[in-house]
């Protein structure tokens, strides 16, 4: 459609005034307008796509039927956390059910009408943002009970299409703490701050389209939770429910000091938080065996600390993308990464109660990556028995065996010998060229608990290693050792 063709319909920059925007001047840039006829066209090729699940409430029907169906092969199970979603996942329900009543009743009358005015010319098209790809270009449409935002996002270049609803009455769910340890809670609640989280009137808050998301979310804030439908997103593929939730009980801290939190995390709570943080940006892929997290550059200072942690204590790699930076582990990594959310009893239960909820493919797959067999070969590292810490095992010119690991950071160094020393090793800490190293001496492997998991490496190399020299150092470092004594 051309500008001409538009003769009638003002399309012009909007300003705030009360909940909507308003006109301010006529929009006169050619380029602009070019791309706001493209956006509303794509707005009428998606009605038209799924007008007849729209017009009969089939989109609502086809949610309530499977939050149904979980409750219903999920009634008898005994676990805390089961026991909190079935009381969401009704609350969900109920909330579904007013809305379709309102759906048929109001709301797509209203849109209707809306879209009728469009064809009309009859309609302002209200305009925010900028056309350049840094920032999203937002077309605005109003009629009484309903705005439609039809925003290319930017950067990305993909369009979203939302039906805001007002009117729309929420509820409260009141949900009991599951967790055993408050410290995994803390970190379970920052990968959620730090993702998709939000924050409404000082309160954490999250929008999501994803039924999972919003048991597992408020299964993370015990209390009460403000729960209602903020509107309906239409996909090119389908349409969804957006629900918004609200933390009444808690209060909201700004990220920068979530993140500052998150940095002083043993590996073992940071390992924890990258569970929640991969729900809401991560991408877990079985096929290729890898877990990525995706970090947009207006984030990355405030996830730099974080980042460069996984870099060395996770064995993350970072690939900087246009527009963002993408952090991701693979192979045997991955899948370790997936066993060792699974071997924490809190986010196995999440994780488990997160794929039978509808639409968890995502913690589906993450369960399918910790059942995949992985190959070890050549593998340089133990993990210290008592701790999540992993240790380079080094065979010195003189046969003797020395543990090593490297880190960046001297507060996570002497955070990393505490953790030792803890567990009941001798470690010692030295400068290495820009960063730090922490060594657990031969001495102190070959009298305590590390010299069997030491000596199984060794075993392990010298049975595989086919150089004779080598071997020769192995079965030294093994004499040494004392690994064939009784």
């Amino acid at each position: 459609m051309s500008s001409a063709q538009m003769i009638g319909l003002r399309i012009c920059w909007g300003v705030k005034r009360g909940k909507r925007l308003v006109c301010r001047e006529p929009v006169t840039d050619e380029a602009v307008i070019r791309e706001v006829l493209e956006l509303v066209e794509e707005l009428r090729r998606r009605i038209e796509v799924h007008k007849d699940k729209l017009g009969n409430a089939v989109f609502i029907d086809e949610l309530i039927n499977l939050l149904e169906q979980w409750l219903e092969e999920h009634r008898d199970d005994k676990g805390k956390k089961i026991k909190e979603a079935r009381k969401i996942a009704r609350k969900m329900i109920k909330l579904l059910k007013k809305l379709r009543r309102k759906w048929i009743e109001t709301y797509w009358r209203r849109f209707m009408e809306l879209m009728e005015l469009l064809e009309r010319n009859a309609t302002e098209i209200i305009v925010t943002g900028e056309n350049n790809g840094e920032k999203s270009l937002m077309v605005h449409l109003y009629n009484k009970n309903i705005a439609v935002i039809v925003n290319k996002v930017a950067k990305g270049g993909g369009v979203t299409i939302s039906l805001v609803l007002s009117e729309l009455k929420g509820d409260d769910v009141k949900v009991l703490n599951t967790f055993s340890d408050e410290e995994l809670l803390k970190a379970v609640q920052h990968g959620w701050e730090m993702t998709d989280g939000g924050v409404i009137d000082d309160h954490p808050a999250m929008g999501t389209s994803r039924p999972w998301q919003v048991v597992l979310w408020s299964l993370a804030y015990p209390g009460k939770i403000r729960m209602f439908i903020h509107g309906i997103n239409i996909n090119g593929d389908d349409a969804s429910i957006r629900w918004q939730l609200i933390a009444k009980d808690h209060r909201a801290k700004p990220k920068e000091e979530v993140a500052k939190e998150v940095e002083r995390f043993s590996t073992e709570r940071l390992r924890a938080f990258l569970a929640p943080a991969m729900w809401g940006d991560g991408e877990v892929n079985v096929g290729g065996k890898y877990v990525r997290l995706t970090v947009g550059l207006g984030k990355y200072d405030l996830w730099l600390g974080i980042i460069e942690r996984l870099i060395n204590e996770l064995g993350f790699k970072m690939y900087p993308r246009d527009y963002k930076v993408e952090v991701e582990v693979n192979s045997s990594k991955a899948v370790k990464l997936a066993r060792d959310w699974l071997a924490v009893p809190d986010l196995r239960e999440l994780i488990e109660l997160g794929a039978s909820l509808p639409g968890g493919e995502k913690l589906k797959r993450i369960i399918e990556l910790a059942n995949k067999e992985i190959k070890e070969r050549g593998s340089k590292s133990i993990t210290i028995p008592g701790t999540n810490i992993s240790m380079n095992v080094h065979i010195r010119k003189d046969g003797r065996v020395e543990l090593k690991v490297k880190r960046r950071s001297e507060d996570e160094t002497l955070r990393l010998v505490e953790e030792l020393t803890k567990a009941g090793y001798k470690a010692t800490k030295y400068v290495v060229g820009e960063g730090y190293a922490v060594s657990i001496a031969h001495a102190n492997i070959r009298d305590s608990p590390l010299r069997e998991p030491v000596c199984q490496k060794l075993s392990g190399w010298l049975e595989g290693e086919k150089n004779e020299r080598r071997k020769k150092r192995m079965a030294k470092a093994m004499q040494n050792l004392k690994c064939l004594d009784k």
